[in-house]
């Protein structure tokens, strides 16, 4: 049976096929992020709207890795395409600073800081 969750499987120390840890994987992305677009912050219109988006492309030598990879609505991904998500970013009517951070503070440590923005403008 599909365990909910990675720690599920260590708890129980069951083993799981490639299928089930990329499952895994994904959706722990997605509720790091509490279910939103890491550029738009917004929430998608379904569950199968939210996908994840290589920062740096795969067609640019991206990987599939926590550190090279974000939650992002359709309409973010498809928009940014290959693009570099900075520049492509900061051209969006939705940027922020802060999610700028965000998201940078994410790809280095695959923790999202929600007081990140706030202790870059206290120092």
């Amino acid at each position: 049976m599909p365990r909910e969750r990675a720690g599920e499987y260590l708890f129980n120390l069951e083993a799981m096929n490639g299928k089930e840890a990329k499952r895994l994987w994904r959706q722990s992305i997605r509720d790091a992020w509490n279910n939103k677009c890491a550029y738009c912050d917004c929430p998608p219109i379904d569950v199968k709207s939210l996908t994840l988006d290589h920062v740096r492309p795969k067609s640019k030598g991206g990987e599939d890795r926590t550190s090279n990879c974000v939650p992002a609505c359709k309409d973010c991904n498809h928009s940014k395409g290959s693009e570099d998500w900075i520049k492509w970013y900061r051209k969006q009517d939705f940027y922020t600073i802060y999610s700028e951070m965000r998201i940078k503070n994410w790809l280095q440590t695959g923790i999202v800081e929600s007081s990140i923005y706030e202790n870059w403008i206290a120092s």
